[in-house]
């Protein structure tokens, strides 16, 4: 099809030749794994196509054996993945004819979500521990207040790092897969699998560093709580390490000089890469300090605030990647070299916008981070009012459980914006939807300061 682009990577040979798309047909049902039903207008598709010829063994061989074949399948009826967003693309120039293509509904919010929620997870983990590591240099004279301000956060933080490593085991084994998702399966030889799984590992046993001060473990022996804070801390940081190693090796990213010869450190992908193996140096090393001096607020506490800050930017950029329609982040490149798609208005005609269709609103990114900060913060206060202060002796217990439930509400309102920014790219174009956007936008900025 003339004015589109091949999706498969640079410097691969195999599918750098055919630059057309085959028929729904000739590729698999679910390239990313989302069911072999057909709903919407992929359904509309197979059945106005029956006619088509049948793959040759050459097609069979490219889209069976590369995690590259394009996703995206012809579209006579026009429909545009339930409205959700405007997906279509004429090589002709003539809006729902043969020739015009869009990308399948399902694909689209499965490749969609998944990668979104790796983001927000890494996010918000990374930015409990910027919160703890900042609270834990202060001396708190009741020990509830250091379980609020630092434990906890620490906690959940080890606990979405899981979670988001975990996603991103679960989208690697998946891509290129027919039929039903599949929750885990050994497959180092997908794209991040690897990378994601030594995240995960490190973050599996991190989460035993981060409960140690909980009250169930005060009666351990004192070598057994030793090992559980800073032996797992180290554990876990040897492969976060191992990690972003293979984040930097996968990306090209090596080699420094030559980056900057080539322009590659200009990318957001060099930067993603390089701050994710700073932080798990910087954790790895703040791990090892602990084990001789637990309260070095330069060794241990200073060490871990940077590194977090350093998980911080990568997973940033991670979401800067998402909002540009690079589902693939740093690890899975094959899904981010996309057909550039461009709106389509009501009446069929492109739009010549100069803005194009992948250019990350700078506005829109600093509000979904303002919804990330937000949850962390809610989650915080919601620690506070769980937790009995001196200061809540005054009250009566009707009192203290009314400020846990607000609290727990700011954190279900928190979520629930991370859900609804799951599948908004832009401002609605419908009014007064655009409206309701930046009402919420505002209402989150004031409750958050």
């Amino acid at each position: 099809v003339s004015g589109m682009v091949d999706v498969a990577l640079e410097g691969d040979a195999e599918a750098a030749a055919p630059t057309g798309v085959s028929p729904p047909e000739s590729r698999p049902q679910q390239k990313d794994g989302t069911g072999t039903h057909e709903s919407g207008s992929s359904a509309s598709v197979s059945g106005s196509h029956r006619s088509q010829p049948a793959r040759t063994p050459e097609d069979e061989t490219r889209f069976n054996e590369k995690d590259d074949a394009p996703l995206i399948g012809p579209n006579p009826t026009r429909s545009i993945g339930g409205g959700m967003v405007a997906l279509e693309l004429s090589g002709s120039g003539d809006l729902g004819g043969e020739n015009s293509w869009v990308l399948d509904d399902d694909r689209w919010r499965w490749r969609h979500t998944v990668s979104y929620w790796v983001c927000v997870s890494f996010i918000l983990g990374s930015l409990l521990f910027v919160s703890g590591c900042a609270f834990w240099y202060k001396h708190y004279v009741y020990a509830s207040r250091t379980r609020a301000l630092v434990t906890y956060p620490f906690l959940l933080g080890s606990v979405l790092f899981t979670l988001g490593a975990y996603l991103g085991v679960f989208q690697a084994i998946n891509v290129g897969v027919r039929g039903r998702s599949t929750l885990w399966r050994w497959a180092p030889e997908k794209d991040g699998f690897l990378g994601y799984f030594y995240y995960l590992v490190g973050a599996a046993v991190f989460n035993i560093s981060c409960a140690e001060p909980l009250a169930v473990f005060d009666d351990w022996p004192v070598w057994v709580k030793r090992e559980m804070a800073w032996g797992a801390a180290e554990v876990g940081s040897v492969f976060f390490v191992l990690g972003a190693w293979k984040e930097v090796t996968h990306n090209g990213c090596l080699d420094v000089r030559k980056c900057y010869e080539n322009g590659k450190m200009r990318t957001v992908v060099f930067w993603l890469s390089w701050n994710n193996l700073s932080g798990g140096c910087w954790f790895f090393l703040a791990a090892c300090a602990g084990r001789f001096d637990p309260e070095s607020k330069g060794w241990v506490y200073t060490t871990y605030l940077i590194g977090s800050i350093n998980f911080f930017i990568a997973s940033s950029m991670m979401l800067y990647m998402w909002k540009g329609e690079q589902y693939g982040l740093g690890f899975i490149p094959s899904i981010n070299r996309l057909v550039p798609l461009r709106p389509v208005t009501s009446g069929g005609r492109v739009e010549d916008s100069s803005k194009g269709y992948r250019k990350v609103s700078v506005v829109h990114f600093f509000f979904l981070q303002t919804y990330i900060a937000l949850t962390g913060a809610s989650f915080i206060d919601f620690c506070f009012a769980t937790q009995r202060f001196s200061v809540y002796s005054k009250y009566h217990g009707f009192a203290h459980f009314h400020e846990a439930i607000a609290s727990l509400m700011g954190v279900f309102m928190a979520v629930g914006l991370l859900f609804m920014a799951s599948i908004l790219h832009h401002t609605p174009r419908i009014h007064p939807f655009d409206k309701l956007l930046w009402w919420a936008n505002g209402y989150v900025f004031v409750k958050l300061i």
